[in-house]
């Protein structure tokens, strides 16, 4: 181990070739602080270094193990881990600097938070615990010291550490090497006593505590001593937040009371389910910003970032355009129409989910998009938009002609999909608008796993009747970024249909499915592109543009290496450079 009389100069020496220590920032029960320069990528990072003693009888190996699970989260609210080894005697773990203060700072120098202000940091908390939980990774020490306030926003730190401390030790047990595995405060009563079972309802007791504090100044239990405070969390009622704080939401005191049940099977069982919650509770009264501020900040970046949004669809307009025209000219196809002069343009009208099962609604909606999707790949053919043809959506009196005048098309796709356990039924039409006539139709029955041959022979059959030609990139382009892994394609799905419902809430759900379409495929470009578009919505108003606008161009690159025909990474690039220039 480090020479203990001289730490800090041991420290530097072991770390030199990557990161450039320049001072202490902090220090907790577990670790040390260093505010450091990557050298190879010339950024502030905050360095944690675990204590010598800790390092010392934990298992180097299956900690860093154990943390390379943490370094795999990636949410806007999570603190991400950067880097992890062994130099010198000395455990570490890197996490990206971040310029602000904890949220333990500002409770000490302000107390219990402006009701907005509090619910707001809450909401992002609560919000990285869901996330983390659905990937399997639970926090543990869930507390004021552990949440990094940046802006408007909250950053969770140090998520999955504890865990992997004590899975290095090899023991669940309260304290290992004089430190205790949480913190006393914040505990929950299983926690605290070591239960076995223990899981991601501790970190849910923990936020209860959390919110607790920063709505009333202080946690449920205070001023007494760290084994006292254990004893009160098993055995205690804790005085409701109400008689602490007037004016408090009912809902949201019933939320906080909720988290602090004893027995786990009390207390809400996801953090998913806290959220609509803290988000009705946020109430334009409740903050400490002048009335019609924010709202005001709010437009003036919508139009910055509608602005851009439009230069980069007209820029990929022209550019399909462009290649229509060539490809128009290099096949010999003319501008002709359709076999009754109308132009080359197409309505994708949402498929109809039938058979009873509300649940495949979105594998309905979504193969209705992938077809939209690929026919908008076809050079010489115009496919109407997706908010334009799902306006039609559940229409029982439905008449192509007025989709055509409408969505000026001159024909229409329709169809139903039914889904029964592995195998789909797939009926589609290719409909005239202006003359109401019938130009093709097919139907399928097929396993689930064979969706995309489908999609593919629909396409297909859709450029031969409207004498198109589809061949080299163009063929290429609407086969690219593709799964062959059917889970991986209806997690996909099921983050694009959250993705087209445009909150918030739904944005940062929608991250989640992507994320676990990744897990399933890795080299999954459309999950990719999906994570990219969702963080560039997510930029408009909800979090920190910067953060959110470089993991959209970090999501647009990987879906780019994976597949260099991936036609929305490009245009994700454009947009985040636009909009971030």
């Amino acid at each position: 181990m480090a020479d203990a009389a001289e730490p800090f100069e041991h420290l530097k020496a072991a770390l030199a070739d990557r990161y450039r220590i320049e001072r202490e920032i902090g220090a907790g029960g577990m670790a040390t602080v260093y505010l450091a320069a990557d050298v190879k990528h010339a950024r502030k990072v905050a360095v944690k270094v675990l204590r010598p003693d800790l390092a010392a009888n934990l298992g180097a190996e299956r900690f860093l193990r154990e943390i390379k699970i943490a370094a795999n989260l990636q949410h806007p609210h999570i603190l991400p881990v950067h880097d992890s080894g062994e130099a010198g005697g000395f455990l570490y773990y890197v996490m990206p600097y971040v310029d602000g203060i904890s949220l333990r700072e500002k409770l000490q120098r302000d107390g219990a938070l402006p009701l907005n202000d509090g619910v707001r940091i809450l909401r992002d908390v609560a919000d990285a615990m869901a996330s983390a939980h659905l990937h399997g990774v639970v926090h543990r020490d869930i507390k004021p010291e552990n949440v990094m306030l940046s802006g408007r926003h909250a950053l969770v730190t140090d998520f999955g550490v504890a865990k992997a401390v004590s899975q290095a030790t090899g023991t669940n047990n309260l304290t290992t090497a004089g430190i205790a595995l949480g913190t006393p405060t914040y505990m929950a009563p299983e926690q605290a006593m070591a239960d076995p079972l223990t899981d991601h309802r501790a970190d849910i007791y923990a936020f209860g505590v959390l919110s607790y504090e920063v709505l009333t100044g202080q946690p449920p239990f205070s001023g007494l001593s760290p084994q006292a405070v254990v004893a009160a969390h098993i055995t205690a009622a804790p005085e409701p937040i109400a008689a602490r704080r007037a004016g408090i939401p009912p809902a949201l005191a019933a939320l906080v009371m909720r988290c602090l049940e004893k027995r786990p099977a009390d207390r809400c069982q996801t953090a998913e389910e806290m959220i609509p919650v803290l988000e009705g509770a946020l109430t334009p009264s409740g903050g400490s910003t002048p009335a019609g501020m924010q709202p005001a900040r709010a437009m003036r970046r919508g139009r910055q970032v509608g602005a851009a949004f439009a230069v980069v669809v007209l820029l990929a307009a022209a550019a399909l355009a462009y290649r229509a025209r060539s490809g128009a000219a290099s096949s010999g196809a003319s501008s002709m129409g359709t076999a009754t002069g109308e132009p080359k343009s197409i309505a994708v009208l949402p498929l109809v989910n039938v058979g009873g099962d509300s649940t495949q609604e979105f594998f309905a909606d979504g193969m209705a998009e992938e077809l939209a999707n690929a026919l908008g790949k076809v050079p010489g053919l115009r496919v109407a938009a997706r908010t334009s043809s799902y306006a039609f959506k559940g229409r029982r009196d439905l008449d192509v002609r007025e989709v055509g005048e409408k969505l000026n098309v001159g024909v229409v796709l329709e169809g139903s999909v039914r889904r029964m356990g592995e195998r789909i039924k797939v009926s589609v039409q290719l409909m005239d608008a202006k003359q109401r006539l019938e130009l093709w139709s097919e139907s399928y029955d097929q396993s689930a796993k064979d969706v995309y041959a489908v999609q593919d022979s629909i396409t297909r059959a859709i450029v031969r009747q409207l004498a198109l030609t589809l061949g080299g990139t163009a063929l290429a382009s609407t086969l690219g970024g593709r799964t062959n892994n059917a889970e991986a394609h209806d997690l996909y799905l099921q983050g694009q249909t959250l993705v087209h419902q445009g909150t918030e809430q739904s944005m940062r759900r929608a991250l989640d499915y992507y994320r676990l379409a990744l897990a399933k495929d890795p080299n999954y470009a459309q999950a990719e592109q999906g994570i990219a578009w969702a963080y560039g919505y997510l930029a408009d108003a909800y979090i920190l543009p910067a953060v959110a606008y470089d993991s959209a161009k970090a999501a647009a690159r990987r879906a780019l290496a994976r597949d260099t025909l991936a036609g929305d990474a490009h245009m994700m690039l454009g947009y985040a450079w636009y909009a971030t220039e």
